[in-house]
């Protein structure tokens, strides 16, 4: 069940299918000004004495001037206005959706990421991460990709995930070419491997570092590319041990440089599944749909209707009314 309230990602689509009845609360406001301005007792005695004058000569009543009929008024049509012009974010469900985009998973498997700030390392819990997140997408397309001193295609893009999970599993230092951290040789693997797609990707970068270098080379090619970046970070910013600990502290600021600078996202590990979570709506964002142009989106103005309602039921109150 799709939730009514939308994430930060959807509501970059929002918009209003029907803007032009947003004018409507310009005479909304005119009506409301005019009434306000009938009902002024002393609009006369202002144009004869000065403001400080009349208010050491009247008397400041002692009700709640906002729990008034014609502020309730007001809500009412600024809530109408919005309900009419109707807000929306998602587009709604087809029958024919067909998720076509790819999924490119660039696993760091270099030193650093044998450290035990995370138990019972960062390597392996980066790989619990990319299960509970190949479990949680399906047999959608995806691909694996192992870095450290180099970069080496593990799985072409495929739809069989327990393939991946099978490479997945024997994935290690020890079987790199080169050492050393080296995140931009992935790029030139992910471009062939997204090429054939056609549509736009999603390229999942899992590691614990990045160069100025890295930041260079990442920005541009997501600059001419249409792909989306995500950097998964692993690690902590800190060793829990004291100051003589070898432990070498995730580089969170070049992370978070990364994805800024390729207009991507940064995504924090996390000890529940709660990043796995925003991780996979983030891809399900990028998602390329059959015929998307024949799905209409979603009118979420009407659930306005249900505190509109409840604004009238002030109506039933004894001598709440609004003099026409």
């Amino acid at each position: 069940m799709t939730s009514f309230f939308p994430d930060l990602l959807a509501l970059q689509h929002f918009h209003f299918l029907r803007p032009y009845w947003l004018l409507l609360i310009i005479p909304f406001l005119l009506i409301i000004k005019s009434f306000a301005r009938r009902d002024d007792n002393l609009s006369f005695w202002r144009t004869l004495m000065s403001s400080e004058i009349l208010a050491e000569l009247t008397l400041k009543g002692s009700n709640n001037n906002w729990l008034s009929p014609k502020n309730f008024s007001l809500v009412i049509a600024l809530l109408t206005s919005l309900v009419l012009a109707g807000p929306t974010w998602r587009q709604q469900p087809s029958p024919f959706t067909e998720d076509k985009s790819a999924l490119i998973i660039a696993l760091d498997v270099s030193k650093t990421m044998n450290q035990a700030d995370v138990q019972p390392s960062r390597l392996l819990r980066a790989k619990q991460k990319i299960i509970d997140l190949l479990a949680l997408r399906g047999d959608a397309n995806t691909a694996l990709i192992a870095y450290s001193g180099s970069a080496h295609t593990v799985m072409p893009i495929t739809s069989d995930s327990d393939m991946i999970r099978h490479f997945l599993d024997s994935l290690d230092n020890n079987l790199m070419p080169k050492s050393g951290k080296i995140p931009q040789a992935v790029l030139p693997l992910a471009e062939q491997l997204l090429r054939p797609t056609l549509v736009p990707g999603t390229l999942l970068l899992v590691g614990d570092g990045a160069s100025s270098e890295t930041v260079e080379q990442f920005s541009e090619f997501f600059d001419i590319q249409a792909h989306q970046l995500v950097v998964w970070a692993i690690g902590n910013t800190h060793s829990k041990n004291d100051e003589q600990s070898s432990i070498i502290p995730m580089q969170l600021s070049q992370l978070e440089l990364l994805a800024d600078k390729s207009h991507g996202r940064l995504v924090l590990m996390t000890h529940d599944k709660q990043d796995v979570n925003i991780i996979n709506r983030t891809i399900e964002n990028n998602l390329v749909i059959v015929d998307d142009a024949s799905r209409p989106w979603f009118d979420a103005g009407y659930y306005l209707v249900f505190g509109i309602a409840a604004l009238f039921l002030m109506w039933f109150r004894r001598g709440w009314n609004l003099q026409w």
